[in-house]
């Protein structure tokens, strides 16, 4: 069997496994999606299927890999344990991007049916964990705050947590937002992505996640680049249309205390209840006490939660007896990859980020002489783009399936070239 052909079934299958995340495997305190260890395993086959090893990139790991080391013994704050599973992790996320633009012959359509058809299957378990696993009841109990000891409070279908599940389902109702904006679509296909969209929406309003936040940020995005060529009344009203809508959802949540609770972040911190907002701001507190300490390079990997800090929504915590909540990992991506490697890093990053959404912008420019299939491509990229950016919001794990297939989509999408989308 080619080698190709061995990465696209690897690529396939962890898609297909993206949201089983309760299958994950467990070592210690950690959990490994089987999507993340499969991507690593179809970036690894490619690289080393090709005749000339590409030293280059094996110069830039060795370098990342040295350069942490060496922060993580002249700090010593975090156990050795954890430095070394999370650099694996991030080594491996450094080599899909450094290794994106290689000669990947997925297809971009099968990538697009296997997320809406497993996306589908997770709403309609959703819906059915909320009528008859947690039944109406005890889910109104725990979203007007009253104790309950049921162990099960949100649907989250085969996510790890509700949040991941709401993560999923948002980012795919936006990459089906950008889809209807972007692309030229039958009017069969409209009303399919239309139904779809409810549904995921609704799904996703039922984990209570604030992963509402990565929609209205990704299509917002989406928007943005889309007003920067041809512009045209047409598109003027539709973004006024959207903005309104946009502007009548925030009112309407922000009248829900679960909601509004989350965000009001200028209240004084000892009259903070909310222990997720309590939990973000702590690890924001974190990121502050390592910028004044080591701004360029952080603490080093595994020093999350490890080192000593001044916070009082920490203090907080501790009065709820909560204190250990997501310590040690920041309850966001950008607060623990702030805290472990420093701001050089996330600038890259954040470079390789604006470089792919500059290509994307390029692709819809000349998506009449790349593709006629472009609507697969335009749904994976913002689907990939928003799943990154609710990782970075407030999704830390480095190994969840999540934060793979975001990662390994942006790098590998091809806007440049002629695509498989059969």
């Amino acid at each position: 069997m080619k080698s190709e052909n061995v990465t696209n079934i690897l690529i396939y299958t962890a898609v297909i496994f993206f949201p089983f995340q309760f299958l994950a495997i467990r070592f210690f305190s950690s959990a490994y999606d089987i999507t993340s260890l499969l991507i690593i395993m179809a970036v690894f086959v490619l690289m080393l299927s090709k005749i000339k090893i590409n030293y280059k990139i094996i110069i830039w790991i060795s370098i990342f890999v040295i350069m942490e080391s060496v922060i993580v013994i002249y700090f010593n704050i975090g156990p050795y344990y954890r430095f070394l599973s999370g650099v694996v992790w991030l080594t491996s996320l450094l080599a899909i991007i450094l290794y994106g633009d290689k000669d990947y012959d997925y297809s971009q359509k099968v990538i697009s049916y296997i997320i809406l058809f497993l996306l589908f299957f997770s709403s309609i378990y959703m819906f059915y964990e909320y009528y008859f696993i947690i039944t109406p009841e005890i889910y109104s109990q725990f979203i007007e705050g009253r104790p309950t000891k049921f162990y099960l409070l949100r649907p989250k279908a085969g996510f790890q947590e509700p949040s991941y599940a709401a993560l999923a389902l948002f980012s795919s109702a936006s990459a089906i937002v950008s889809t209807l904006i972007l692309s030229r679509l039958s009017h069969r296909n409209i009303i399919y992505l239309l139904i779809l969209l409810i549904i995921f929406s609704g799904a996703a309003f039922l984990a209570r996640s604030m992963h509402i936040a990565t929609f209205i940020i990704t299509v917002s995005i989406v928007i943005s680049i889309w007003l920067t060529y041809k512009l045209s009344i047409f598109k003027i009203f539709i973004f006024l249309g959207i903005l309104f809508l946009i502007l009548l959802l925030g009112i309407f949540l922000l009248s829900f205390p679960h909601y509004y609770d989350r965000i009001n972040i200028f209240v004084d911190p000892l009259a903070m209840t909310n222990p997720s907002l309590l939990s973000w701001l702590r690890g924001f507190d974190q990121v502050l006490a390592v910028m004044n300490s080591s701004p360029l390079t952080g603490f080093g990997i595994g020093s999350t939660g490890y080192f000593e800090f001044e916070s009082l929504y920490g203090e907080r915590l501790a009065y709820y007896r909560i204190y250990d909540l997501t310590l040690k990992d920041a309850f966001s991506l950008l607060w623990r990859l702030l805290i472990e490697i420093g701001i050089i890093p996330v600038i890259l990053f954040s470079i390789f980020m604006i470089y792919k959404l500059s290509h994307f912008r390029k692709y819809l420019i000349n998506k009449s002489d790349l593709s006629i299939n472009n609507k697969y491509i335009i749904f994976n990229f913002t689907f990939a783009l928003a799943l990154i950016i609710g990782c970075l919001i407030k999704e830390p794990n480095y190994a969840r399936s999540t934060l793979f297939i975001g990662i390994f989509l942006i790098a590998s999408i091809p806007l440049n070239k002629k695509t498989n989308d059969n």
